[in-house]
């Protein structure tokens, strides 16, 4: 059963590592049978701070055709699951991926998603704690491998990708993990819709 994979590329900075990350994991990921990944830039979707007068569920229904909402929606909604490149900023993680994980709220709902971070000195460990939580409160399937990649001491090739052995294992398992869920959450919706 063919399964379709968004990788949120979630920092907005002019200068950041995680471009060199996310292409990694769409990369892995499309070496896979029966995977298509999407890279989601979240330099394509900036949106405005999300005004909370209702709730995302009803807000979405009324984004405007061709709008950067309803594209963000769009692309979203045709997804099977997610894997989000984030780094840690102060603690956390960027403010423009949870604005961008609050503007619409059914197409995330069912969804396995997994992580990689990058950080120092806890390689963003304490980012993907925290998107776990927001993970839930989505209706997401928060899987237990992730990849954390310390930045001072990352070993990477000529393209900024990870090339220890450790790193290729610890994305393997996290892929493996999030497509096994993947499948089985499809299945669900699939059976089960809601």
């Amino acid at each position: 059963m063919p399964v379709s994979v968004g990788v949120i590329l979630s920092s907005v900075r002019e200068v950041r590592k995680g471009e060199a990350f996310a292409t990694w994991i769409y990369n892995l990921l499309a070496a896979r049978a029966d995977v298509k990944p999407d890279l989601l830039d979240l330099k394509e979707f900036v949106f405005p701070g999300y005004p909370a007068a209702e709730s995302a569920a009803m807000a979405e229904k009324k984004y405007a055709e061709g709008s950067l909402e309803q594209r963000w929606r769009d692309r979203v909604a045709a997804l099977d699951s997610f894997v989000i490149v984030t780094p840690e900023y102060s603690h956390g993680y960027p403010g423009a991926l949870k604005n961008a994980l609050d503007h619409i709220y059914a197409g995330w709902n069912y969804k396995p998603v997994g992580f990689v971070s990058y950080g120092f000195s806890a390689s963003g460990a304490r980012a993907v704690e925290q998107l776990r939580l927001v993970a839930v409160e989505l209706r997401m399937i928060p899987i237990r491998d992730e990849v954390n990649l310390p930045m001072l001491t990352l070993a990477t090739d000529d393209r900024g990708q990870p090339s220890d052995a450790f790193y290729q294992k610890r994305a393997a398992l996290m892929i493996d993990e999030l497509l096994w869920w993947t499948r089985m959450a499809k299945d669900g919706r699939e059976r089960h819709p809601r």
